[in-house]
């Protein structure tokens, strides 16, 4: 695709913190990059200490409506030329809509939230929809609450799935040292679950279900990677205790090695409640692992039941034990969906596919 010469793209999120809203930012900011396209990089909020994106700005934004930032934003705008801006969710669509407006630059919009009260009529969403000539939604899922719930015109509304860095399939003397690494057992059967420790994540439903399987398969060991509040890490701690899998279960907090563990575990499994798209799930499909989730939100775009893991029903803990029975009982079974799923995530979800959507959106809309 050949680039105008002249496309230089302010890329404003409000927030960089822990969640596949910061890594999808980033890895378009650095794809946009090496396509030969001019990114400023906004965040509206301190980032997370680990956050490194060459010349990020920061201008932290105030409770209230802040004609400020507003101010701050416009100024960027005209210092750095920008004729596109690219927004990611509420706030920053809203104040880098009304500083684009100012200007007359044109604004594209990434919804990513998961949680379906973001997709209901508001003063902020109307206010976004005359301000934004483009949006970008993670799934066809959220394209249609979009659309249907908050009436974003359909011929500006778009998809652009997120995509992930794809190698070679991890071989078995790979998988081998960096189980090693990890102190894993060879022995032991090791499933993974990486997400926010609330509720909304479906861990306590993971955590249910393993109770009847290790009366089988006492080598069984789940590893939970992620952070949250107090109470949601209290509350799954208080379930491990009550059923007696303290031996069984490992919660490893927030880890900064996420692609070492998709490639040391057997099988990735994340009965998410609710999920705009879920991108960890086609992080495990580039680490060749088969993936037990829930037929919700985006998760039914990447992950084809039977095809390259399983798909339930959220919250049923009777269909999670039966589709992780299957599997651990099967470790051909494992290797072949795990191998069907790099496939698809290697032709369907590549940085590069999500980030030549996102520019034939921003030259040709």
């Amino acid at each position: 695709m050949t680039l105008p010469a002249q496309l230089r793209v302010l890329e404003v999120v409000q927030g960089l913190g822990k969640g596949g809203r910061t890594t999808r930012f980033t890895d378009t900011v650095s794809g946009l990059r090496l396509q030969g396209v001019f990114v400023l990089p906004l965040c509206l909020s301190k980032p997370v200490d680990w956050i490194d994106i060459n010349n990020l700005q920061v201008i932290e934004r105030k409770e209230g409506l802040s004609c400020r930032l507003i101010f701050k934003i416009s100024t960027l705008i005209k210092l750095n030329n920008i004729n596109l801006v690219h927004a990611h969710c509420e706030s920053s669509q809203l104040y880098a809509g009304i500083a684009s407006f100012i200007n007359n630059v044109k604004v594209v919009g990434t919804c990513h939230r998961s949680s379906l009260a973001r997709y209901q009529p508001n003063l902020v969403n109307k206010l976004i929809r005359f301000f934004v000539s483009e949006y970008v939604a993670v799934s066809h899922d959220r394209l249609s609450l979009l659309t249907n719930n908050l009436n974003f015109p359909k011929n500006s509304s778009h998809v652009v799935h997120g995509g992930t860095y794809i190698n070679e399939a991890p071989s078995k003397e790979l998988i081998e040292q960096t189980r090693k690494s990890l102190a894993i057992p060879n022995t032991q059967i090791t499933l993974l679950s990486v997400g926010h420790l609330g509720h909304i994540k479906g861990h306590q439903d993971t955590i249910a279900a393993l109770k009847s399987i290790i009366q089988t398969t006492p080598n069984v060991h789940l590893y939970i990677a992620g952070d949250g509040t107090y109470e949601e890490k209290q509350t799954l701690m208080t379930q491990i205790t009550n059923l007696k899998l303290q031996k069984n279960i490992t919660l490893l907090g927030q880890i900064n090695n996420v692609k070492e563990w998709l490639c040391a575990c057997d099988i990735f499994v994340q009965p998410s409640i609710e999920e705009a798209f879920g991108l960890v799930f086609i992080e495990a499909g580039a680490q060749a692992k088969p993936v037990i989730s829930t037929n919700v939100g985006g998760i039914k775009e990447i992950i084809i039941d039977k095809e390259t893991g399983f798909l339930i029903a959220p919250s049923s803990i009777t269909e999670l034990s039966h589709a992780l029975k299957t599997l651990i009982a099967d470790p051909i079974e494992q290797r072949k969906l795990g191998f069907q799923g790099y496939i698809r995530v290697k032709e369907q979800f590549s940085i590069n596919a999500m980030v030549q959507k996102y520019i034939k959106i921003f030259i040709e809309n």
